[in-house]
């Protein structure tokens, strides 16, 4: 994982390269799907998420319009109403239902073709059989009981 430090005078630091980055370098390790963490240089504390809200504002005032106003306004509802938990747990579902979709777009004839009327096959081929079997036997002694 990819450690970027952000000094006070807002710049950031990757430290695998020790060069100083731009916001664009973030937006281009994100796209290259690199693990990165930014952390503030003098606390230790994880900004990651402070810093890419940062990235979507400053592209927002650039005309970019990426997030519609009235997600923006729930989003501020919420915080509001001490709603933070619940908003991060939508949005987190959000976005592994938007993952989980980008397998059909990449191989959409991966995981996800199987015949439903031959699940056995399919459920024996993708479970640890000597799992499924201490399971069963775990069953079938309670069944005797």
């Amino acid at each position: 994982m990819i450690k970027i430090k952000k000094y006070a005078n807002r710049r950031l630091y990757n430290t695998e390269t020790s060069t100083y980055i731009t916001q664009e370098d973030i937006v281009n390790l994100i796209t290259n799907n690199e693990e990165f963490k930014i952390i503030n240089a003098n606390s230790n504390e994880d900004i990651t998420s402070l810093v890419l809200t940062q990235i979507i504002l400053d592209r927002e005032t650039r005309g970019s319009k990426i997030i519609p106003e009235e997600l923006l306004k729930k989003l501020i509802i919420n915080h509001k109403q001490n709603k933070t938990n619940d908003t991060y747990t939508f949005l987190k579902n959000i976005t592994d239902f938007a993952n989980a979709s980008r397998l059909f777009d990449n191989n959409p004839n991966s995981e996800i073709k199987f015949n439903p009327f031959d699940f056995k096959e399919y459920f024996n081929s993708k479970v640890d059989k000597d799992r499924y079997k201490k399971t069963n036997k775990s069953k079938d002694l309670i069944k005797s009981n």
